[in-house]
């Protein structure tokens, strides 16, 4: 079985590795962790931000389950494109969901920029959707689907 190994430029779910996902995970939690402690211990704010970080801590579970196992799960499957495509939809749902938390300390120094949101499942379906918007780019359907 091929080595998965991590991307220079994340721009697919297909591209995430555990490698992507282990330090922004822990780079949230410390922020969070930092944010929790600022406020006064009993108030509605703080319960707030320990439910987010229990909510975030949850999702980055989801996360590096669907990278790390997904990968051996789908492999060897390719009559089940259901199933790789699924993966590839929750990869990118769960990271999207953490890069918009992680963007609220895109100021810190522990930030990557590489923690960005990712437009696309694979390579396959952003040529896909190139072609689906160039095929609307002139012509009767200009303007949308109807004249």
């Amino acid at each position: 079985m091929p080595v998965h190994q991590p991307a220079d430029i994340l721009d697919f779910s297909d591209d995430l590795h555990s490698r992507d996902v282990v330090p922004r995970s822990a780079f949230l939690a410390a922020r969070l962790t930092e944010l929790a402690e600022r406020l006064e211990p009993g108030t509605e704010a703080e319960w707030a931000a320990h439910r987010l970080q229990r909510s975030t801590d949850r999702a980055a579970l989801y996360l590096s389950d669907f990278v790390t196992t997904g990968a051996v799960v789908a492999e060897g499957r390719t009559e089940e494109a259901g199933l790789t495509q699924r993966l590839r939809q929750d990869v990118r749902m769960w990271w999207n969901e953490l890069c918009e938390t992680a963007a609220q300390f895109s100021e810190h120094p522990d930030h990557r920029p590489r923690w960005r949101r990712l437009e696309h499942l694979c390579l396959e379906y952003a040529e896909f959707q190139e072609q689906l918007a160039d095929g609307f780019s002139s012509g009767t359907y200009q303007g949308g689907a109807h004249p």
